[in-house]
């Protein structure tokens, strides 16, 4: 009998299911091999067509560092930095340019035909710019219309708050952000940032999908520096120089005000002035910071500092008598000199008061061209101050084996030499600081650690101050003798230079006032100079230029809060307000 196998069916339908299964998880590993090894390859020898596909799915973004601000020496901002918003355009992307160029022109007050004329030059371009820099309102106005082919693109933009208020002290930033001009290139490596960078994936519409870890590099914003500049002390200098250049239609003026004992420089003011957002296309010569950059004759103004030499070597004693004549003396190699005044039997210390040319040429005849050059250049003339600000200038000061025997009796009268107003200034502080000489700077930072350099014994230069005093009170200077403070200085009126070297230019003078105050405890130095005021206004250094130097010295040392050191004044309303405005 045939043996008959009674097979369940449920059994044999397992059985299936589970040979099908092993079929699909095989087929499945295989192709997860297959998918794996295809990874493998591409990661390690893709295909050229592949490395093309692949750069258009990912993208790097630039991550904009913020450049640092700019602060004065109370932290207010000189300059900052902010976001703006470049407007521009995709040709590809506008439908109807007239149409696309009236709606846009009305949401941003714009001229349309000039909207429709950039588009229509570069229509088949991608990228148009219609506007390097929109408001904040075109801004808003452009996001809420949502103009099919407009696109908003960031950058960086430099602001200055006050205006032309130090503008050539500040300087300015190029296209690139970097700094090209005074204090902005000065410390350009302090002040910029560096740019970050984001890589990313993206899908096939360019929209972000992944960024790794590795492929984020944060910007680094640069570094807010602080300067010795005081804004509102800045502002006093440039409105009083620009009122005595107007009055005297003078070419150009320069006031200097540094803080005697730090060396601090509180202003630098420059006329005609230049606001930072006008810098890129204004004249080279007004976006120059003239205090440091353009050396002139100083005249008279100069003898202050031989004056101090002659004493401390013993040239001649305070209340020595020298006799100055009638006003017209031939040196010893016969050179003839003249003053503007005859004056006669004149001290020693009379000489500076009076500002006698024959006087001082008398005197420090005796000293050889090589003496007379080292005890100029002992005061800084000749040589660069070292702010670091750009186009510091050395002045004029020619190799003693150059000098003739005019020379001798030229320079002590402020001639055949050429200064800066921030050489005079450094010079002055020697008298301020018995016979320190500060090291002049720009940044707030180094008025913890001024540097000094002795130039003169302490009484010789406590004397030349009292002198200069006198100056004031009984000389030349006798029309701004304070009566809040009480000033020391000295004036000077010198005629320019030819160009072309030929002599001086007759009606062409520089009107200069160098001064310090209080008398017994210097707080600063103030040093004015006007360049060719209409001399039938009005050239000489006391007429001209003093009355600035006093507005200045008065509204300044008020604002800083400096006690008056004359007895029973009252203080004029000018420096009360400069006390209300000084924050």
């Amino acid at each position: 009998m045939n043996a008959w196998r009674v097979v369940n069916p449920g059994v044999a339908q397992n059985r299936r299911v589970l040979n099908t299964t092993r079929l699909i998880v095989v087929g499945m590993s295989l192709c997860m091999l297959a998918l794996l090894g295809r990874v493998v390859q591409l990661q390690l020898m893709p295909e050229p067509a592949v490395v093309a596909r692949m750069d258009r799915t990912t993208g790097t973004a630039n991550l904009q560092a913020r450049r640092g601000t700019l602060l004065d020496s109370r932290g207010r901002a000189l300059a900052v930095s902010r976001v703006g918003y470049k407007l521009f355009a995709d040709p590809k992307l506008i439908e109807d340019p007239s149409r696309f160029a009236l709606q846009l022109a009305h949401k941003i007050d714009d001229d349309p035909a000039r909207i429709d004329q950039l588009i229509d030059e570069r229509f088949d371009g991608r990228y148009v710019v219609l506007d390097p820099l929109l408001d904040q309102r075109q801004v808003e106005a452009v996001r809420a219309e949502k103009l099919r082919g407009t696109g908003l693109e960031p950058r960086l933009v430099r602001q200055y708050p006050h205006g032309a208020v130090a503008g050539q002290i500040i300087g300015f930033v190029g296209s690139e952000h970097t700094g090209l001009d005074g204090a902005e290139h000065a410390l350009d490596e302090y002040l910029s940032g560096k740019s970050g960078s984001v890589k990313m994936l993206r899908d096939v519409r360019r929209r972000p999908l992944w960024v790794e870890r590795e492929g984020f590099k944060p910007p680094r914003d640069g570094r807010d520096v602080r300067l010795s500049i005081d804004t509102v002390v800045q502002a006093i200098a440039e409105r009083e120089l620009a009122a005595a250049c107007e009055e005297y239609q003078a070419k150009r003026g320069e006031v200097v005000v540094m803080d005697s004992r730090t060396g601090q420089l509180l202003a630098m003011a420059n006329w005609p002035p230049m606001s930072p957002q006008e810098f890129p296309g204004a004249d080279a010569y007004i976006r120059r910071n003239r205090t440091i950059t353009d050396a002139y004759e100083p005249g008279s103004v100069f003898k202050p500092f031989l004056h101090a030499v002659a004493t401390q070597r013993g040239l001649a004693r305070p209340e020595q008598v020298i006799d100055t004549g009638t006003g017209l003396w031939f040196s010893s190699r016969g050179r003839r000199l003249r003053d503007a005044h005859p004056h006669g039997e004149v001290t020693w210390d009379d000489v500076l008061v009076v500002s006698s040319n024959i006087g001082m040429a008398k005197v420090l005849e005796p000293m050889t061209a090589q003496q007379m050059h080292d005890a100029v250049q002992q005061f800084g003339f000749g040589l660069k101050p070292g702010t670091g600000l750009p186009g510091e200038s050395p002045g004029l000061l020619n190799p003693a084996r150059n000098w003739t025997h005019y020379s001798l009796s030229s320079v002590p009268m402020g001639q055949e030499i050429g200064v800066t107003g921030l050489q005079l200034a450094q010079a002055l502080s020697v008298f301020a600081n018995e016979g320190m000489m500060v090291a002049p700077s720009v940044m707030a930072d180094d008025a913890n650690m001024p540097i000094f350099r002795k130039v003169l014994d302490a009484d010789v230069a406590q004397h030349t101050r009292m002198v200069m005093r006198r100056v004031v009170t009984e000389g030349t200077g006798r029309r701004v003798n304070s009566e809040i403070y009480r000033l020391w200085g000295k004036t000077g009126t010198a005629q320019m230079a030819r160009t072309d070297g030929g002599g001086y230019s007759p009606g062409k003078y520089t009107a200069s006032f160098i001064c310090g105050a209080p008398l017994l405890d210097p707080k600063i130095i103030v040093v004015v100079s006007v360049h060719e005021p209409d001399p039938s206004i009005g050239y000489y250094g006391g007429i001209v230029a003093a009355p600035v130097a006093q507005a200045v010295v008065e509204q300044t040392l008020g604002y800083l809060g400096v006690p008056s050191d004359v007895e029973d004044h009252t203080a004029p309303s000018h420096v009360v307000q400069a006390r209300e405005v000084r924050d």
